[in-house]
């Protein structure tokens, strides 16, 4: 324990450092309000291969001053990490290298509601350094000059929002296509999206349970020829991650049922705790580095297990079961999509009987409401900016009455410059470019 302490001009060295050498440890130190000022490095924690200095906490205090190299250097190659910052003031006015400075596989800082200052710092030089073999760092609090040097997909933890520099999150999108096992075929034992090549175990398919939408699958486990695997019927791997993250919900009666298993980046699989076989449902997953060479995920099944929305997503994040968003990069459905409805009303009587406006924002499928005449004609629709809708909006006009004509021009472009006339439950397709101009898709009449 150490508290209360002004330790200044150790211009030729470290003004504290926290070292274990030779198989030791420093660990669970509890330093409070301690004052580094004019030094080479401030702090510096290291731990030889065969050591570490983990698990010790500062609260308050501060480093400041002049000549500094780093304010705080955490290094390994032992481990060197957990260590933990509590409303640390980090503001000399420049430094050699960085303020913070953290290096090694096994070496982190967890550094909360820390105000980092380097007023005459270079903008093109980082006020904190993390170096790309170290992980796991959480830093937030107020970054008053210059930026963060770090993988930020490594290191979800970093929250610092600055004119210079922000942090990342992982997106939350399953990687796992039809997480919600839809279209079982059980004749020819196909799951589509999933990867079904051992036979010691039969499948059957039940209702949602825990998530809606989300069915269950039951594993009978036939106990011969090992574990049995399920996993994606697709290599799974995105370039920007090095960390990935994935589970499923889990009942049983039998303990050690399931487990999720992995190739960590070593090469070498790894896997998750199993079932308790409490017969309850539990989540079974894991969160590691993993084998961007060889990756492989799968879930290991030894006994008879229930499952349920099932979830892989890459980054370092908790998981998100029953949650299957789509991207605006591009999206695959294993059930069912359901477009928005509405309904098309003929233009106001103060208005161009012929200039139609569908409601935007409402749906792609209008239901033509003819108020009781449905002998009408369309030559516009959405004709104002304003009303327009983004390029790519595919809408379907549906009629229910004979008798409406939309008109072939210069803003509905239909096929072989014909008309269209509805019939009884008839129906028409456009797409739009985001202009004011509509392009026949289909027509059903």
């Amino acid at each position: 324990f150490l508290q209360n302490v002004f330790i200044y001009f150790f211009v030729g060295g470290q003004a504290l450092t926290l070292s274990a050498i030779n198989q030791g440890g420093v660990a669970y130190s509890n330093i409070q309000n301690v004052r580094l000022r004019h030094a080479m490095t401030g702090l510096k924690l290291e731990a030889d291969e065969t050591s570490f200095v983990n698990t010790n906490t500062f609260v308050g205090g501060a480093i400041s001053g002049g000549d500094f190299h780093y304010g705080l250097h955490a290094t390994g190659p032992g481990d060197c990490n957990d260590n933990k910052f509590y409303g640390l003031g980090i503001g000399m006015y420049d430094s050699e290298v960085a303020h913070v400075y953290v290096t090694g596989s096994t070496t982190n800082v967890k550094m909360e509601n820390i105000r980092f200052e380097a007023k005459d710092k270079d903008m093109s030089r980082p006020i904190v350094i993390i170096d790309d073999s170290s992980y796991g760092n959480v830093i937030n609090g107020i970054l008053g000059h210059t930026h963060i040097k770090a993988d930020m997909n490594r290191n979800p933890g970093i929250d610092t929002m600055s004119q210079k520099s922000v942090g990342l999150d992982p997106a939350p999108l399953n990687q796992f296509w039809n997480a919600a096992f839809k279209g079982w075929d059980g004749p020819n034992r196909i799951m589509p999206g999933w990867s079904l090549q051992h036979s010691q175990a039969e499948l059957m398919v039940f209702e949602p349970d825990l998530y809606p939408d989300h069915n269950v699958i039951s594993i009978d486990y036939l106990n011969y020829g090992g574990a049995f695997k399920l996993m994606s019927d697709q290599t799974l791997k995105v370039e920007g991650h090095d960390f990935v993250t994935f589970g499923v919900y889990a009942k049983s009666s039998v303990p050690g049922s399931i487990s999720a298993a992995m190739r960590y980046t070593s090469g070498s699989i790894i896997s998750s705790a199993p079932h308790s076989g409490n017969g309850e449902w539990e989540f079974i997953g894991m969160s590691a580095l993993y084998s961007k060479t060889a990756p492989y995920f799968y879930f290991s099944i030894t006994g008879d297990v229930q499952l349920t929305a099932p979830t892989l997503t890459f980054g370092q994040t908790p998981a998100t079961p029953g949650a299957s968003l789509m991207s605006s990069s591009g999206a695959r459905m294993s059930g069912t999509f359901t477009l928005g409805g509405a309904i098309g009303y003929p233009p106001s009587e103060d208005s161009s009987p012929y200039f139609w406006v569908l409601p935007k924002n409402e749906g792609n499928v209008f239901m033509m409401d003819m108020l009781g005449d449905p002998v009408r004609h369309i030559h516009r629709l959405n004709h104002s900016g304003a009303d327009r809708f983004p390029k790519g909006t595919v809408i379907t006009l549906v009629f229910e009455e004979s008798g409406t004509r939309v008109k072939h021009s210069a803003y509905i472009k239909l096929k072989n410059n014909q008309d269209f006339v509805s019939v009884t439950q008839s129906s028409l397709t456009l797409v739009t470019k985001g202009s004011a101009t509509w392009y026949e898709v289909s027509r059903n009449n």
